[in-house]
């Protein structure tokens, strides 16, 4: 989540440093792709950056792996204390802006998740996040009255089932849904003068299936395969309204008027292997995902003076804005004494296209994008058991290498950008264990070396640094 939103940081500001003629339609749908509310790691996920997966992590991210409740268990799949021995019932809870980091007002989520073992052949879990900020003044007296407003509210919720088939294979359902709304307005009006109001309303919600089998090979390794549909619309909203000495409305324009349709289809696959005596794992995962938004309104910008409204900028055709992300991970954990030494790489690759024809007041505008981005990372870290492994000690360092280049061609002329950024982030946290109770305490931080030319003040050429301090809290208990 914090190198996503530093690199989306970066397009933005490249974007603003190049100027395009016409309209930029296809880019801005182009950046409306996921809701702002994330959420999906547990704290010891974002301590080991992905490399470690506990029970709640399972249920965000592969349902189908409910075999940590004990439906056939198999010994690979890292069990930590509060998911083994006879425990049907499992309870987490995250503290802190771990599903939030970067919203606009700073707002927090609280979220969690229950899981039950029914059977000895089935079991289920929900997970909930909700998330609701407001930042905002009101002033008003005889002579005049203003109003700001920053408003984010979001939810998210997930539920999934585990189904043994055999000794040998798990199936998996689960479904998701959420949905992002958030408003910021301005408002001033003065009676006898007049007034004026501006706003941007972004609404989104996604509602999304996967089904997955794993299937064990032996009693030490195990494969298994994934399948997501997601379907989804947003809607983003601005304008500007003018009123009359008496607060009747005069005119308004709308410069966006944007609804988005989203289909989202993901197919990923996985190796799990445990080493002999169960000292250590690897897991290598391979995933292509394919996220395609198509504009379903013709009206994209519009004013209304007086009741009679103008087209602006009309859509006349386009292709659907398509991303393709493919991902292979390799996560390998192996001890070296008491310690448990983790490292991990993962290579992305991701590719944005579309065109849109609008008419802008009477001008025909062509836009085509063609953004190509790669990112290379690698995570090292350890966990130290302390106290008789009552309270274990988590460090861990990731650096990633990302290269991105955007392309914008217009009728008479096209812009090309290339972006180059080195990122590091580190983690430390601290495991409390007591019988079927966890406590996780994490502090994640981060640097970025900025590629870009940004006025700051600074010499050019000198080093910028980004805090990303977080503190994040969970609890988790088992019964």
């Amino acid at each position: 989540m914090i190198l996503r939103f530093k690199l989306a940081l970066a397009s933005i500001v490249l974007c603003a440093l190049v100027p395009a003629p016409g309209r930029a339609t296809t880019r801005e749908i182009a950046e409306l792709q996921s809701s702002r509310l994330a959420f999906n790691q547990s704290v010891l996920n974002q301590l080991t950056f992905d490399t470690y997966r506990d029970s709640y992590d399972e249920l965000q991210a592969r349902p189908y792996n409910l075999l940590f409740s004990n439906i056939g268990r198999h010994t690979n799949l890292s069990p930590w204390e509060g998911d083994t021995g006879a425990y049907r019932h499992y309870l987490n809870a995250l503290i802190g802006n771990n599903g939030a980091a970067n919203v606009d007002n700073d707002a927090d989520a609280i979220q969690g998740s229950m899981i039950r073992r029914e059977t000895a052949a089935l079991a289920w879990g929900a997970a909930a996040a909700f998330l609701s900020g407001t930042n905002g003044s009101t002033s008003s007296n005889p002579g005049s009255s203003f109003s700001d407003a920053d408003d984010l509210k979001s939810f998210d919720l997930r539920g999934a089932v585990g189904l043994q088939l055999s000794e040998r294979r798990v199936l998996g359902l689960g479904i998701r849904w959420y949905q992002a709304m958030t408003e910021v307005a301005d408002a001033g009006f003065e009676p006898g003068v007049g007034g004026s109001r501006d706003s941007e309303e972004f609404d989104q919600s996604v509602i999304a299936i996967d089904a997955g089998l794993r299937h064990f090979s032996s009693a030490r390794t195990s494969w298994d395969g994934r399948v997501l549909v997601a379907l989804g619309d947003s809607t983003q909203y601005a304008s500007s309204e003018n009123f009359d000495d008496t607060g009747v409305l005069t005119d308004r324009f709308v410069s966006q008027n944007y609804e988005i349709s989203r289909t989202e289809l993901g197919l990923e696959t996985g190796y799990n292997r445990l080493r002999r005596g169960g000292l250590g794992e690897l897991q290598v995962r391979l995933g292509l995902h394919r996220v395609e938004q198509s504009l379903d309104r013709r009206d994209l910008s519009y004013s209304d003076s007086g009741g009679s409204v103008t087209p602006d900028v009309t859509l006349i055709g386009q292709d659907p804005i398509t991303s393709i992300d493919a991902r292979l991970t390799a996560q390998f954990v192996f001890p070296a004494g008491e310690t448990e030494m983790f490292t991990g790489t993962d290579l992305t690759w991701r590719q944005i296209s579309g065109s849109t024809r609008i008419d802008e007041t009477g001008t025909i505008v062509n836009e085509q994008i063609d953004d190509t981005a790669t990112r290379l990372g690698v995570t090292v870290g350890l966990r130290q058991p302390l106290m008789r492994d009552k309270l274990r000690f988590v460090v861990s360092g990731r650096a990633d290498l990302f290269d991105e280049e955007r392309t914008t061609a217009f009728d008479s002329s096209a812009t090309s950008e290339e972006t180059s950024l080195s990122t590091a982030q580190y983690a430390i946290g601290l495991e409390g264990v007591l019988a079927n109770v966890t406590l996780d305490l994490a502090w994640l931080t981060g640097e970025e070396a900025a590629v870009v030319p940004v006025t700051l003040g600074l010499p050019a050429g000198s080093r910028r640094t980004v805090d990303l301090d977080r503190l994040v809290f969970s609890a988790a208990v088992s019964w």
